[in-house]
């Protein structure tokens, strides 16, 4: 952030001022070259997707809604770039999205290589280690020459006790330790400059491995969930970026909510002056570049492979203008088609069921007031999580309902490790989990909270978080909550209860039934 702001407007690159808005993004020709594409199998999007960012001059746009083989089509985008001669730094905002290209990487035999500590990398990626290939490569030879000559002075040392031997093998030390140095560093120069595709962090790609080194294109993975400083380590000198990600689903996690700290934005009369500025911290690159550029600089994929069909339409039509397909292999597919025996029941033959709760019988537990702050020496204060629990919400009698179905989903021969249950208030999250013993009592059961989402209201995050949630399932998704109450929250959610109350399978529960459980 120090250099951007420190450089003049003479020192920005082509594409620094189309990410500034100084200048709009070269047009891309409708007759896009031919792609001779090596997966066979890509979709007419994805396939659409990798000649838009192939011809794009400055910067491209992929969005990838859930299960829309985003990364099928980045390894497929990266290998066309190879054969085209071009060298390519790909970063992601954390270790496992960065790995996860890795992965698909490195079966095709290429130069890549992987900064990071190897501590926090994914033991099927270490092979393409920075740190491993630097112990185990040709160039690595002479380092260890070097290190077992540093070894046998020091041992030496131990041996004599002339003063002037002792001297003269310690001036030998430090001359051997600035060969090492310099020999290490030039085994990592020649790694590094020979691979034709690194792969880092956002915050890696500013490691001292990279300070020299050129790449045509910048390609960044789950744009949508990283801060826009972020992205910019590996922008600064970079010709060309292809970010990819989902805008419409969680964005970057930004514990300071302080937005008197974000700038103003820049007048549009400004000529050289940055344009888009401005707003909080979790608005992305990937936002920041669609309302400046607009989607003639995206392409999204739209044909997903996880969802049935029913439980993909809502978010389709709501979030994604009705363009998502179900693929045939996944638009009918329930419970009961799992790998394994399951019985067919009225719950694992449904792919969308809604408890409607409404009537008063599924009353919400009254939160404990907040213990008034210490004012005597020795108390102790509460801790945060005490705190967020009594500014939360829980209803035992519909958690009830959750374990009751949960229960049948199992009893039915559903695997608890291909079940999760999601809520978004924290004291409903605690009081399944501690009181009820979800976890004791199916092991493997997933149950967390949408992003610790703490009842901000606001209808854009609404949107966001629970299109998190209703994209996750693949063959079943069951909603418990009161229709008319979550129908007065916002339009959204009243679209969304009479999309439940139209397509779902509707139950209205009885109270009596499940506290005689």
């Amino acid at each position: 952030m120090e250099r951007l702001k420190k450089m003049e407007a003479g020192e920005y690159t082509t594409l620094t001022r189309v990410l500034f808005g100084l200048d709009a993004p070269t047009p891309v020709s409708q007759d896009e070259a031919e792609v001779e594409f090596l997966d066979q199998t890509l979709n007419d999007s994805q396939r659409d997707a990798v000649r838009f960012a192939l011809a794009s001059r400055e910067v491209a746009l992929i969005h990838g809604p859930p299960g829309t083989g985003k990364t099928y089509t980045l390894i497929e985008l990266i290998l066309q770039l190879v054969r085209r001669g071009l060298r390519i730094l790909v970063c992601g905002p954390s270790n496992i999205s960065v790995d996860n290209i890795v992965e698909r990487l490195a079966p095709h035999k290429l130069p890549i290589i992987r900064l990071g500590h190897p501590a926090r990398l994914l033991p099927s990626v270490l092979n393409h280690s920075l740190d491993v290939l630097t112990q185990t490569s040709e160039a690595a030879g002479i380092v260890k020459d070097v290190r077992k000559e540093m070894d046998a002075k020091q041992a030496s040392i131990k041996k004599t006790r002339n003063g002037r031997e002792r001297k003269a093998i310690y001036n030998d030390m430090k001359d051997l330790r600035k060969e090492y140095r310099e020999r290490e560093k030039q085994c990592v120069t020649t790694l590094v400059s020979g691979s034709k595709v690194v792969l880092a962090t956002l915050h890696g790609a500013g490691g001292f491995q990279l300070r020299n080194e050129q790449f045509d294109v910048v390609i960044i993975d789950e744009a949508s969930q990283a801060l826009e400083a972020q992205c910019w380590i590996p922008l600064l000198t970079a010709k060309k970026v292809v970010l990819a990600g989902d805008h419409l689903q969680l964005p970057p996690t930004v514990k300071s909510l302080d937005h008197s700290l974000n700038p103003k934005p820049q007048k549009d009369n400004d000529k050289d002056e940055p344009k888009g500025g401005g707003g909080s911290l979790e608005v992305t690159l990937f936002d920041r570049l669609l309302t400046l550029h607009g989607p003639g600089i995206k392409r999204m994929l739209t044909t997903q492979y996880r969802m049935h069909e029913k439980i993909m339409r809502f978010p389709s039509d709501e979030m994604y203008d009705s363009h998502l397909l179900a693929a045939p292999a996944v638009a009918t597919r329930l419970l009961t088609t799992l790998p394994y025996e399951v019985q067919a029941t009225d719950d694992t033959t449904e792919p969308l069921v809604f408890y409607d709760t409404q009537g008063g019988d599924f009353p919400e537990a009254i939160p404990p007031s907040p213990s008034p702050p210490p004012s005597a020496a020795g108390t102790k204060p509460l801790k945060a999580s005490s705190l967020l629990l009594n500014d939360s919400k829980s209803n035992p009698s519909e958690a009830l309902l959750v374990r009751r179905h949960v229960g049948r989903l199992v009893e039915a021969g559903v695997r608890a490790a291909d079940v999760a249950v999601v809520t978004p208030y924290a004291a409903q999250l605690a009081h399944l989990a501690r009181d009820l013993g979800l976890r004791e009592r199916f092991p493997g059961l997933e149950l967390g909270s949408v992003d610790g989402f703490q009842g901000r209201e606001k209808e854009a995050v609404v949107r966001r978080r629970l299109n998190v949630a209703m994209t996750r399932p693949k063959r079943h998704l069951c909603v418990v909550g009161d229709g008319e109450t979550v129908g007065k929250g916002s339009g959204f959610l009243a679209r969304w209860v009479g999309h439940l109350e139209a397509e779902a399978d509707l139950r209205y529960p009885d109270l009596a039934d499940l506290q005689a459980l």
